[in-house]
C-alpha cells in the first residue's frame, strides 16, 4: 500500500511504502480521552467505591493503548521487509522522526509551565531532567515531578520517560533479532518473535513481581516495568505482517470487531469490581492483575483497528468518524497540556466537581492541542521524510528553472521574426 504525500497527515504518516493504519488515530482518541478521565476524577474526588467511581478509576488504561500502540506501529516497519515488504527504516531516519514527534511540542509547553506564574513544570528548579525526558529514571536523583502528583503539571509524563527508552531500546532488539532469525522460514520466523516477545514480557513481569521488592526506579521508570505492554503491540505487529502475507487477514467478518470490544468491556468491568477504586491503594499482586488485565483490554480494543476491513462493524465506524480521527491527530498536544489545567481547575481554591473539571479540560486542552499541532507540530513534522534543506533549495531551483526556460521559449518566436 502506498500512499499519497498529501493525502495522510505528517503527524500519522507511516515510513514510506509501509501500510497505514488509520482506525489507530481514532484509538488515540479513546487513550488520551480515557487519560483525561481518570484525572479529572481524581482532583474532581469523583473516586469512589460506587460503581461509575470505580469505572473512572481504571481509566489509566489509556496509557496502555498509547504502549500498544508504539509497539505496533514502531516494530512493524522493522519486521515488514523479512516477509516481503518495504525496507525498514534507516536508524538515523527513525530517531529523527521520534524527536521530532516528541520534544518540540513538549519543550514548548514545559517552558511555559516555568515561564507563566502559578504553574510548574518543574521541581525546585530542577529543569534539566525535565527537558532532557530523564526525570524518572536513576541517572537523576533530585525531587522528582512525577512523584508531586498534585503539584506538577506534567506528572503525567513518566510515561513519555518509558516511550523515550522504549524508543531508544526498539532498534537495537529489531536488530539482534533479525540477525538471529535471518535464516528461518516464515513460519519458523513467526513462532520465535512471538516467543521471544512471551520470554521478555515474563522477564519483566518477574523482575518486578517476584525479583525486586520494591522494583526500582530503573524498571518502573523505563521501559523495562512495561514490556508486556509493548510486547503485546509487537506481537500484534509480527501477526500483522505474517496475515497480510498469508491474505488471510484475522477478521472480515461483521461479528469480530463487537465481540473484542465486547469482552475488553467485560474484562474492564470485572478489572474495576475487583481492584481497589484508587490506584494508588494498588498492592503488589493487585499491580500484577492491573499490568496483566489492562494489557489483554487493551489488545482487544485495539483488535479491530489492526485486523480485518477497516469499513466492518461499529467499533470501525466509531473509530473511523472525522471527530475520533482528528481528537487522534491532536492527542500528544491533549496528552501534554490537560495535566496542567486539570489541577488548577480541580485545586481546592478552585474547588471544582469532577464535571466541572472534566469538561473545563475538555473545553482548554483541546484549543491549546489544536494550537500545539497546527503551529509547532505539523510544520515541524514535514521535516519527517525530508531534509531542511530540500525545502530551501524548492524557491531556488523553481527561479533558477524559469530563467533557464525563459530565452528557450522565447527562441521560436525569433526565429518566426526572423523567418518573416
Amino acid at each position: 500500500m502506498r500512499r499519497h504525500p498529501s493525502m495522510v497527515p505528517d503527524a500519522v504518516a507511516p515510513p514510506p511504502r509501509h501500510p497505514r493504519f488509520p482506525l489507530l488515530d481514532g484509538m488515540r482518541a479513546i487513550a488520551v480521552l480515557s487519560v483525561l478521565g481518570v484525572h479529572s476524577a481524581l482532583t474532581g474526588g469523583a473516586l469512589s467505591t460506587s460503581l461509575p467511581g470505580r469505572l473512572l478509576a481504571h481509566l489509566n488504561i489509556g496509557v496502555t493503548i498509547f504502549f500498544l500502540i508504539s509497539g505496533f506501529l514502531l516494530y512493524r516497519p522493522m519486521i515488514a521487509h523479512r516477509l516481503g515488504g518495504a525496507p525498514a527504516p534507516s536508524v538515523g531516519d527513525y530517531a529523527k522522526r521520534r524527536v521530532l514527534r516528541i520534544y518540540p511540542a513538549y519543550w514548548v509547553l514545559l517552558t511555559i509551565l516555568i515561564v507563566v506564574p502559578g504553574v510548574t513544570g518543574e521541581v525546585g528548579g530542577n529543569w534539566w531532567p525535565m527537558y532532557a525526558l530523564v526525570h524518572t529514571l536513576p541517572v537523576y536523583h533530585g525531587a522528582r515531578c512525577s512523584d508531586l502528583v498534585f503539584k506538577c503539571g506534567l506528572a503525567q509524563t513518566w510515561s513519555l520517560v518509558v516511550e523515550a527508552t522504549f524508543y531508544v531500546a526498539l532498534p537495537l532488539y529489531a536488530l539482534v533479532v533479525d540477525c538471529a532469525t535471518r535464516r528461518l522460514s516464515s513460519r519458523r520466523w513467526l513462532q520465535v518473535q512471538l516467543l521471544l516477545l512471551t520470554a521478555l514480557s515474563a522477564l519483566s513481569l518477574v523482575l518486578q513481581f517476584a525479583l525486586l521488592d520494591p522494583a526500582p526506579t530503573w524498571v518502573t521508570g523505563s521501559v523495562i516495568g512495561y514490556l508486556f505492554w509493548f510486547s503485546l503491540g509487537m506481537g500484534m505487529a509480527v501477526c500483522s505482517v505474517w496475515t497480510g502475507v498469508q491474505k488471510h487477514p484475522l477478521s472480515h467478518r461483521r461479528p469480530t470487531a463487537e465481540m473484542a470490544w465486547a469482552a475488553a468491556f467485560a474484562l474492564y468491568l470485572a478489572l474495576s469490581l475487583w481492584l481497589p477504586a484508587n490506584p494508588f491503594l494498588f498492592v503488589r499482586h493487585e499491580q500484577l492483575v492491573a499490568q496483566l488485565g489492562y494489557g489483554v483490554v487493551a489488545a482487544l480494543l485495539l483488535m479491530p483497528s489492526v485486523f480485518g476491513s477497516t469499513a466492518v462493524g461499529l467499533p470501525r465506524r466509531l473509530l473511523a468518524h472525522p471527530i475520533m480521527a482528528w481528537l487522534g491527530l491532536i492527542s500528544y498536544g491533549i496528552f501534554l497540556w490537560h495535566y496542567a489545567v486539570v489541577l488548577k481547575l480541580g485545586s481546592p481554591g478552585a474547588g471544582g466537581s469532577f464535571f466541572v473539571v472534566l469538561l473545563g479540560s475538555l473545553g482548554i486542552s483541546i484549543p491549546c492541542a489544536a494550537a500545539s499541532y497546527y503551529l509547532i507540530e505539523r510544520p515541524l513534522l514535514r521535516l519527517k521524510y525530508h531534509r531542511l534543506r530540500d525545502y530551501v533549495r524548492v524557491p531556488t531551483a523553481t527561479l533558477r528553472a524559469t530563467h533557464t526556460q525563459a530565452p528557450t521559449q522565447a527562441s521560436p518566436r525569433r526565429r518566426e521574426e526572423a523567418d518573416s
